[in-house]
């Protein structure tokens, strides 16, 4: 967390907005921790003496440049006022999690005297300061602090390429938005909403129903004219009608019942190319070493790595992903068509998110297209947590379950749900306070009864001593006698042990020459001993029994006299009254127990109750220490409890809030490049590796956003497919100035500048083809790819109509007035829609037909709008489905990065001056040619294409001409209509009439 203390020399005076009550009062119904009014806001902020957690916000359309101060509980949006005396309280809301997580990354702590607040602007003391200039100098200084301690300076080239690329983003913005800014008004003369009327609540979406034919575009960005906060977007257009969904709600006297819609330029892109440019001005770019490359080439060596892909890569994809995981700065992947560039991807993105070796970490997954992002995203493993950030009419219904938006709701609504449910138990759970009461009650009984009882044991135990004292006095002397006995015996079993073993010994030396009369005498006076003592040992063997007899007579009746005894029986009785009582007690305390456990076991798993214990002081002990255990678990269920509750009022007032959370925790990112900056909740993240798809269609500007996002970064891409157009007018302004960094900006892609760039360690090009059958590859391989193509597919060529995957249908034997082209009239908003070509849209509309009737996955593809419409028109009554008319012909820039099992290309172009206008872009029909797996059908007058007015195209007509007469299946267009008209036939007899009509 970056901070800095800020003392100020005077206190700051606050200013109740004039909503501020009402805002408190709405706000407070739905939301935990406001304050009860807003007296106790300074009361509030002065119980912070260590600082107030401050950050500033620049002004926007909604707001003027302002204070975000926050206190424990809620944050106040303060404006300062006109004459710099003090601040405007203009809004108050809760502390949501977004606040705390921009808080973790930096603020200033303001610490002021004293914070005050009056009610009136005409009240501020006299002398009072904002101190404004002092807070906005301590975040300018923060914020430099923030920029990476390890950027390089920029150099003189490096500053000037920024200027350049400054100038190119002024210029593009002012060609790209002229229409918008020079269209006329919309003028309308009512509305409504899809709500209905309703007075002082706004809404976001209104019909508004125009005067006179002309429409804004579906998607335009519009305002109501006057007005510069009611920006929204054209969501529908019908007859006459236009809805338009707002920015922000709108209260419907806000709007005037008749006025005008004007449309508004949306300068976001250029707002965030220039915003990536200053970050690297700044030093502030997620790689500090991109300019150096970007500019001077200049990059670090790759190190080494042996990791693994999740699924097997042939050599170049694996040098690729070993490469993408420890490049240290860029990377260049070049991918011709069906070289498994997706599959690369996803195998970067993968081991890059979850592989801590490689210094793994969040991956921003990023292209020129939603088509293109939601391609990669849709291919990466469930295991992966992965965020989608777009428009949700713009992402494929496949990876919609990954928008961001999607998830918070679902997100949102299981919380909800959890919430409820949990709202539920700790009701329930409520009663645990009741019963851990009842147990501390119940136990506080036990412990009286267990005293009691441990009395009357006492009593009990003196009256049997009373009781039984003269018997066990006898008892106690018998037993006295008989331990005197044991004792005696004892040792007259050790003397006679010894004697016999001196009459041994004397015995043996009995019989010596000197002393052996001595020895003998000996002998006999021991035995003599020995005897005497045997005698003794018998009669007091033979009194032990007499003496047990003596003493169970004793204890006879010693017990006679305690049961005979009054006392003794009182006492006894006694005794066994308290003993059930205590037992009952405990048996009670333990019900307590369960239930008070039970009661808690619904939100705190894991709490048992003791298990039964036969001994009272041990069953007490557990007691007792469980009722402690519970009795510390109360306060902990209430805090629970209200959390519980401020979960469920927060996530229902405002499910947005986590969205930042859900960010934090994804591990791939999927945006387009300039959606990774646009959204507000991706500001702050870091990223260890951007991967930008299909770069061959990006510019540098384009390309500088997500790349200065990232730590690293991969370009994937092929530089033989569609380039990015730019603007014609800005093209020729570019070559009009004559700057050579200007010129190669507008007219190579960043894919382009950097592949020609970077070192030969940095650029790693795919060259294994998996899609095509070969006779279509050699050709692209040949004439696109320097013949470093190659083809690792097998192919049977099953096809009915064509000899070969590659075919060409030639309509230059037809009448002229049959083949030739027509122009086309204008689509929606103005625009030429091109050329068409009747007998080519219709011999299109008979294949397409037919490989559809084959259940064949077809698409057709033509350079025009007006041969689009053409080719719709007629295709629509064949298959009797015109949604999938309409989505299945298309033209080359809606198909780049798509393939299709049959693909029907059509030149439109047929003249006697061999005019091939935008054709001349041969990657238009690299891109084409390469979405075939199975078959490719080309349609065209030839003699008119062999005779093109451009050199570069009429050289790869020959090339084509050559290659199908050797390769290929070059046909007539009668000789294709007949046998269609023959298949036709077979079909009809054939195929049932359901089936006839076309699939659905």
């Amino acid at each position: 967390m970056s901070a800095v203390t800020v003392v100020l020399r005077a206190p700051l005076v606050l200013v109740p907005g004039l909503k501020l009550d009402e805002q408190l009062r709405t706000k407070s119904r739905s939301s935990a921790g406001l304050p009860p009014d807003v007296t106790q806001i300074v009361h509030d902020l002065n119980e912070l003496p260590s600082g107030v957690a401050v950050s500033l916000s620049p002004g926007t359309s909604k707001y003027k440049p302002s204070l975000l101060v926050h206190t424990r509980a809620y944050r106040l949006r303060l404006e300062a006022t006109k004459r710099g005396t003090g601040y405007f309280v203009k809004h108050i809301d809760p502390l949501r999690l977004a606040d705390h997580a921009r808080l973790a990354r930096s603020c200033l702590l303001v610490r002021p005297p004293a914070w005050h607040m009056v009610f009136e602007l005409t009240a501020v003391p006299e002398g009072s300061d904002a101190q404004w200039q002092t807070l906005a100098d301590a975040w300018q200084r923060l914020s430099r602090t923030r920029a990476r301690p390890d950027a390089a300076s920029v150099s003189e080239a490096q500053s000037q390429f920024l200027d350049t690329v400054d100038r190119l983003i002024d210029v593009t913005e002012k060609y790209s938005t002229r229409e918008e800014r020079e269209a006329a008004p919309f003028p309308y003369r009512s509305l409504t909403t899809t709500g209905g009327r309703r007075s002082g609540t706004p809404q976001s979406m209104y019909e508004f129903r125009l005067v006179g034919p002309a429409l804004p575009p579906v998607g335009a960005f519009v305002r109501v004219q006057g007005d510069t906060e009611t920006r929204g977007r054209v969501r529908r257009v019908t007859e006459g009608t236009v809805t338009v969904c707002f920015d922000r709600p709108l209260s419907w006297e806000r709007l005037p019942e008749r006025g005008a819609l004007e449309l508004v330029p949306n300068t976001v892109v250029f707002g965030k190319q220039r915003q990536a440019v200053a970050s690297l001005r700044t030093g502030n770019a997620g790689n500090p070493h991109l300019l150096s490359a970007v500019v001077e080439h200049r990059v670090r060596g790759i190190p080494a790595t042996t990791a693994q892909p999740h699924e097997s890569l042939d050599p170049e994809q694996l040098d690729a992903f070993r490469k993408a995981l420890t490049t240290e700065d860029l990377l260049v992947v070049l991918g011709p068509p069906g070289t498994g560039k997706t599959r690369t991807i996803t195998e970067i993105a993968h081991t890059t998110a979850t592989t801590t070796d490689t210094g793994g970490g969040r991956a921003l997954v990023t292209s020129h297209t939603n088509r293109a992002v939601d391609n990669v995203l849709a291919r990466l493993p469930r295991d992966l947590v992965v965020i989608r950030v777009g428009d949700e009419s713009k992402v494929h219904a496949d990876v919609r379950p990954l928008l961001l938006e999607e998830q918070s709701e679902n997100l949102s609504e299981g919380i909800r749900h959890a919430m409820a449910h949990r709202t539920r138990a700790y009701r329930e759970a409520e009663a645990a306070a009741d019963w851990t009461a009842e147990l501390a009650s119940r136990l506080g009984q036990v412990d009286d009864l267990a005293r009691s009882e441990k009395a009357a044991a006492l009593r009990l135990q003196d009256a049997i001593q009373a009781a039984s004292a003269p018997a066990r006095e006898r008892l106690e002397a018998l037993r006295y006698e008989e331990r005197e006995r044991d004792t005696a015996l004892r040792e007259l079993v050790d003397r006679a042990s010894r004697l016999q073993a001196k009459v041994r010994s004397e015995q043996q030396r009995s019989n010596r020459l000197l002393t052996g009369r001595l020895h003998r005498f000996r002998a006999r006076r021991a035995e003599a001993e020995l005897t005497a003592v045997r005698d003794e040992m018998q009669r007091l063997e033979a009194l032990g029994p007499e003496l047990r007899r003596r003493a169970e007579t004793a204890q006879a009746e010693a017990d006679r006299a305690v049961r005979e005894d009054p006392a003794v029986r009182a006492c006894l009785a006694a005794r066994q009254s308290a003993r059930r009582r205590l037992d009952d007690s405990l048996q009670s305390a333990y019900q307590a127990a369960g239930v008070a456990v039970q009661a808690l076991g619904t939100v705190v798993p894991g709490v048992s109750a003791p298990d039964f214990l036969r001994d009272p002081t041990e069953a007490a002990a557990a007691l007792h220490t469980l009722c402690r255990r519970l009795q510390a678990w109360l306060p902990v269920l209430s805090a629970r409890q209200e959390l519980t509750r401020q979960w469920q009022t927060a996530v229902g007032q405002d499910p947005g809030q986590l969205v930042p959370e859900l960010i934090r925790y994804a591990q791939v990112v999927g945006a387009t490049c300039i959606g990774a900056a646009s959204r507000p909740e991706l500001s702050g993240v870091e990223f260890d590796l951007g991967i930008v798809d299909e770069a061959g269609q990006i510019g540098v500007a384009d390309a500088l956003v997500p790349l200065t996002r990232v730590r690293r970064g991969v370009l994937v891409g092929d530089d033989r497919q569609l380039p990015p157009f730019l603007d014609t007018e800005v093209a020729d302004w570019a070559r009009a100035t004559g700057d050579p960094v200007l010129l190669r900006l507008t007219s190579q892609s960043a894919l382009e500048q950097l592949r020609a760039g970077l070192p030969s360690s940095h650029v790693v090009q795919l060259t294994r083809q998996r899609r095509m059958p070969a006779e279509i590859a050699d050709f692209i391989s040949a004439h696109f790819y320097a013949g470093r193509l190659l083809t690792e597919k097998e192919h049977r060529h099953t096809d009915p109509l064509f000899a070969s995957p590659m075919a060409f249908v030639d309509t230059s034997r037809l009448p002229e007035r049959t083949r030739r082209e027509s122009r086309g009239g204008r689509a929606e908003g103005g625009a030429l829609k091109g050329f068409s070509n009747t007998c080519e849209a219709r011999l299109l509309a008979r294949l397409a037909a037919f490989y559809h009737q084959r259940g064949s996955e077809w698409v057709v593809i033509v350079p025009y709008l007006a041969q689009r419409s053409e080719v719709v028109r007629r295709l629509t009554p064949l298959i009797g489905d015109s949604e999938l008319a309409n989505a299945s012909v298309g033209s080359v820039d809606s198909y780049q990065g798509g393939e299709r099992d049959v693909v029907l290309y059509g030149f439109t172009r047929s003249n006697p001056e061999g005019r091939i206008g935008f054709l001349k872009e041969l990657r238009r029909i690299n891109v084409a040619f390469t979405r075939a797996k199975s078959q490719l059908v080309l349609t065209g007058d030839l003699s008119s294409l062999l005779n093109a007015d451009d050199p570069g195209f009429r050289t790869l007509a020959e090339a084509m001409l050559r290659h199908l007469l050797d390769r290929g299946d070059l046909r007539d267009f009668h000789d294709v209509m007949g046998a269609l008209d023959h298949a036709a036939a077979g079909m009809n007899e054939t195929v049932s009439p359901s089936a006839r009509r076309g699939r659905p």
